[in-house]
């Protein structure tokens, strides 16, 4: 009769061990890529979802802008005016008035006191004024008026009412 061996049951029992270690490796380094997928895709939504923001913006602004002028109005009355109000409806994630209030983030806001319109992103890197990428919590835009020259003409004249990227201080928080 075969007598069993005591040390061949612990060796098979450490063999089963390292192979559930394995697979908890795997798995964890599977769930960690999709993590960090997920983030990027994330951050890259919500950039996505600002821009699509600021070209309703602008797009309110053109037309702004030419009622503005068509009435004989002055562009330059209309800096610093709050664009969302030029909107049939506020967006979803619409804080209102920035001051005193504390916004979570992902929500717009206007400071009144700045006359700027801020939003405060979800993920740190946005693109930034030069193009590049830009570590920014808090993102300022402004509605001012654009001028043109004229090739003819030695004065320059109001084109129309653009939302111009603001650079503020990044501890300046509302």
């Amino acid at each position: 009769m075969a007598t069993v061996n005591a040390v061949g049951y612990v060796g098979e029992d450490n063999h089963r061990r390292f192979l559930w270690l394995v697979a908890f490796c795997l798995l964890g380094m599977a769930v960690s890529a999709l993590l960090v997928s997920l983030e990027r895709t994330a951050a890259q939504a919500e950039r996505q979802s600002v821009q699509l923001m600021l070209n309703q913006l602008r797009s309110a602004l053109v037309v702004k802008g030419a009622e503005v002028m068509l009435t004989g109005g002055r562009l330059e009355d209309w800096q610093g005016l709050n664009p969302v109000n030029l909107l049939q409806s506020a967006p979803m994630n619409w804080g209102g008035d920035c001051s005193g209030a504390e916004h979570r983030k992902g929500i717009w806001c206007f400071s009144r006191d700045d006359r700027v319109l801020v939003y405060r992103s979800r993920w740190a890197e946005f693109p930034g004024i030069d193009g590049g990428p830009e570590q920014a919590e808090w993102l300022f835009w402004r509605v001012e008026p654009e001028f043109t020259r004229p090739a003819r003409i030695p004065e320059r004249r109001a084109g129309g009412l653009v939302l111009n990227r603001v650079n503020f201080d990044q501890r300046k928080l509302y």
